[in-house]
């Protein structure tokens, strides 16, 4: 299949070579076009689905808003874990099929290369999202810094975390969101770009992935996974090896470290496990959560740490094997920033997402 492939694009570029001079420049004129007339469509959809999910949420609150009012908060539909449904269902269940159904008037270009990683290709894949999970989180809290003390970005959604259901953060966090964004910023989108170059579907991908979550917090290490997980399904096709990385990022950091800090505070609600021994032995558990909270805490720091070094040893060892394909239609030096990003859809998605930056901030 490969080979196929390699056999058509030199077949292109040997016609193309021996065009006139003329006939080249009105074609690059009118490929260019083509090429920007995709990337603004994608950047549209990305819009749309953001907007949406906007629209959608603001509306959902309104309106939970109004029936907690006529039952006098007895249903307690806007405390977090009301907030947190609120925001699965108008992501995963509004926003996303309209984005899809928007995508199917934007014709694919190319399929990933389809090479066969195994699994030494995933574990090394993941020790590198780990690390760059790590550093970007930490960039993105020195960032925060910053804020202005009205500023509620992170505060948010730290305590949206951790005062909300764990069965309810463990469906959205580690199932929904990996699912659905990993087909919408993945395979989706990229199928439809890889076409104009490896290159460009990778980084539009990583890109828009970052800009999508709306806060310099998660901004960082969002675009770093973005890259590395656009890359791996570039080469490989395999949008479930992508599902799988997402989901075991989101379970780490976003459920299990936040289990462990209520832990750490002394919180034995968790699973409902701490409780149950508690009511059948009559002990209170509270200061063994404590403690084993806190070691917990410590090896999951360590082994961060360990894949920060892991991930620059592997990026060194592997920097070589890291190519691009130029695609079927490649996307002419001198012009790749303009064709990629400066592009109406693509500048009003940009634009779009700095203001949730902005509002956040």
């Amino acid at each position: 299949m490969e080979k196929n492939r390699a056999a058509l694009e030199h077949a292109q570029q040997n016609q193309w070579e021996q065009k006139p001079v003329w006939e080249k420049e009105r074609q690059e004129r009118e490929m260019e076009k083509r090429q920007r007339a995709q990337f603004s469509n994608i950047g549209l959809v990305g819009t749309a689905f953001m907007l949406v999910n906007l629209v959608a949420q603001i509306g959902m609150i309104v309106c939970m808003g109004f029936i907690d009012g006529r039952t006098a908060g007895a249903l307690h539909l806007l405390s977090n874990t009301g907030l947190m449904f609120i925001s699965a269902v108008s992501m995963y269940l509004i926003a996303f099929p309209i984005a899809l159904a928007l995508l199917q008037a934007i014709p694919k270009c190319k399929e990933p290369s389809g090479e066969s990683w195994g699994a030494e290709g995933f574990l090394v894949v993941l020790v590198i999202s780990m690390g760059i999970g790590l550093v970007g989180n930490l960039l993105g809290q020195a960032v925060e810094l910053f804020k202005p003390a009205s500023g509620l970005s992170g505060e948010n959604l730290e305590g949206l975390l951790m005062s909300s259901n764990v069965w309810v953060n463990l469906l959205c966090t580690a199932v929904l969101a990996p699912v659905v964004e990993e087909l919408l910023f993945r395979k989706l989108l990229m199928d439809r770009l890889l076409g104009y170059g490896e290159w460009a579907a990778v980084l539009v991908s990583g890109f828009m992935f970052g800009m999508a979550h709306g806060n310099f917090g998660q901004f960082f290490y969002a675009f770093g996974l973005g890259l590395v997980w656009a890359y791996m399904y570039a080469k490989t096709g395999r949008v479930s090896f992508t599902i799988v990385l997402h989901m075991i990022f989101n379970l780490m950091g976003g459920v299990m470290v936040t289990e462990l800090l209520k832990g750490l505070d002394g919180d034995t609600g968790g699973f409902g496990i701490i409780p149950f021994l508690e009511r059948i032995c009559s002990v209170d558990l509270s200061q063994v959560v404590i403690v084993v909270s806190g070691m917990a805490l410590l090896g999951y720091i360590l082994l961060m740490v360990g894949c920060v070094i892991g991930g620059i040893t592997l990026l060194i060892v592997f920097r070589r094997k890291i190519k691009f394909s130029p695609g079927i239609w490649p996307i002419k030096k001198g012009r790749r920033f303009r064709t990629v990003f400066f592009n109406p859809g693509m500048i009003i998605y940009f634009l779009v997402c700095v203001m949730l930056f902005v509002l956040s901030w």
